[in-house]
């Protein structure tokens, strides 16, 4: 848990090195960037310039200074925090535009106005104590008065704990999800997907690109603002894997320049078109590769790891990709979706294995046991009815399958590119692990389809909360209830 500490204390110390070992100790982080000697001689400018306008050492207490929220990568100078108030400082160790600073201060407010509170955003250009702030969206020249002012209003009750004000799903915009916010640009990438969007932009003449990122790094969401992006000028063909969706066409119709096709559907005449991007690219065919791959600029969107079918396992379309000549290839690495409680959670269950690396308990998962199809019926009703969507995994097309009378929300498919917030999931004993604990599973009755596959394109589905019921699978169950408590095997 990140605490805050006093600015005046910390200030004094002008030794790099120095600095940034009491900054760890004092905010209980165990990492973080080293704070570079101009950003410290900012901190001890400002710091200085309160003191002497009457700020005692006490109000300088109960600051995150270099806060990054976690997983989005949006880092703040100065935060403190009432229970009503939000107080943000940029420091700039030199003449900035206005432009930079108004964009600044709208993107941190964009992150802190969700959080409910009263939000007081200041810019301080710390070589001359030029100051700046944000007005109901507007950048205007403040004064030092007014920051001394803001520090005095927020001297008591200053929240200690940061951490948990930041929940990631209050950033995560999905085209899929929330269309209307994405249709109306409030959103913001995190610095991985800006990079590799620059670096898109910067190398069009390049007529392949490749973004290559894990379950949960943001492919989707950066795929589809390359594509309204580019929609500003040019015409755009965005291929979905699967059908369209009502949240597909709502997109479509906000862009003029912006088609949006299905790959189960003939592809339109790509003469048309200038730019041709490919969500969850792995599964296309090598037919519809060929055609898209013709286009004047292409860009896929993949995942390794995402590979639901035999049939897309032998295409190796992403091996296809690779192999064109000149391709540029961009890999997000950094999760984004799933935190780190369900992201451990999630690789354990793949392997086994991995139990005993992490010492972490999952508060926000559950495994629960069904004795027959009807008690697991009843518990996916029970958790449905809290909030959670059902992805089922397990149901087949034959009338005879036990679980063909269950409601379920979606099946693997039908979330390609989708997250939601609480998932609950139906395992039995389709699924086993294997000696060297990697779950496996028997035939699938389509035999293009792979049992862990499809489960594992259900799981990574999950942002917050995430339920499993195991049904009439004992030795399963045995095997997924090791993990729950990793401080038991961990080391």
């Amino acid at each position: 848990m990140t605490e805050p500490v006093n600015i005046y204390t910390l200030s004094r110390i002008r030794e790099e090195y120095a600095f940034h070992i009491v900054k760890r100790h004092q905010s209980h982080k165990a990492s973080g960037a080293v704070t570079r000697y101009h950003e410290i001689e900012s901190l001890r400018f400002l710091v200085n310039a309160l003191v002497e306008n009457g700020v005692s050492v006490s109000e300088l207490d109960g600051f995150f200074f270099g806060y990054h929220i976690p997983r989005i990568g949006k880092e703040f100078d100065l935060l403190k925090f009432t229970d009503t108030m939000c107080l943000n400082i940029e420091l700039k160790s030199q003449n900035v535009s206005p432009g930079q600073i108004h964009d600044q201060l709208k993107k941190n407010d964009y992150y802190l106005s969700r959080l409910g509170k009263d939000c007081i955003l200041f810019t301080v250009e710390t070589n001359t104590m030029k100051c700046w702030t944000l007005n109901n969206g507007c950048l205007q020249e403040s004064s030092l008065s007014e920051i001394v002012y803001a520090v005095h209003a927020c001297y008591t009750d200053y929240v200690s704990g940061i951490d948990e004000l930041f929940k990631a799903s209050l950033y995560l915009v999905s085209p899929l999800i929330t269309p209307e916010l994405f249709i109306r640009n409030e959103y913001f990438l995190t610095p991985a997907q800006e990079q590799i969007k620059n670096k898109i932009m910067n190398n069009l003449s390049h007529s392949c690109h490749c973004i290559d990122g894990r379950s949960g790094t943001g492919k989707t969401l950066l795929l589809y603002d390359l594509a309204v992006t580019f929609a500003e000028k040019d015409k755009v063909l965005l291929v979905h894997y699967g059908k369209l969706s009502d949240e597909h066409r709502q997109i479509m119709r906000a862009f003029d320049h912006l088609t949006i096709c299905s790959s189960e559907e003939n592809l339109p005449d790509l003469s048309d078109y200038d730019y041709v991007l490919v969500d969850e690219a792995h599964r296309i065919t090598p037919a519809l590769f060929d055609q898209v791959i013709q286009a004047p600029t292409s860009i896929f969107s993949c995942d390794p790891d995402q590979v639901l079918t035999a049939g897309e396992t032998k295409y190796d379309i992403i091996s296809r990709i690779r192999s064109v000549p000149a391709v540029k290839i961009y890999v997000l690495s950094e999760h984004i979706r799933i935190n780190k409680e369900l992201h451990t959670f999630i690789l354990c269950m793949k392997n086994l294995r991995h139990i005993g690396e992490f010492a972490m308990n999952f508060p926000n998962v559950d495994v629960n046991y069904a004795d027959t199809t009807g008690e697991a019926q009843n518990m996916i009703e029970y958790y449905r009815s809290r909030g959670y969507v059902f992805i089922n995994c397990v149901r087949t097309e034959d009338p005879a399958d036990p679980y063909a009378g269950f409601t379920q929300d979606f099946d693997p498919f039908h979330v390609i590119g989708q997250e939601f917030d609480r998932v609950v999931l139906l395992m039995d004993d389709s699924f086993y692990y294997d000696a060297k604990g990697k779950l496996q599973g028997v035939p699938h009755p389509n035999p293009d389809y792979l049992y862990p596959n499809l489960f594992y394109q259900s799981i990574t589905r999950v942002r917050e909360q995430l339920s499993i019921v195991v049904v009439n699978a004992p030795d399963l169950f045995a095997q997924i209830i090791r993990i729950l408590n990793q401080e038991i095997y961990g080391a």
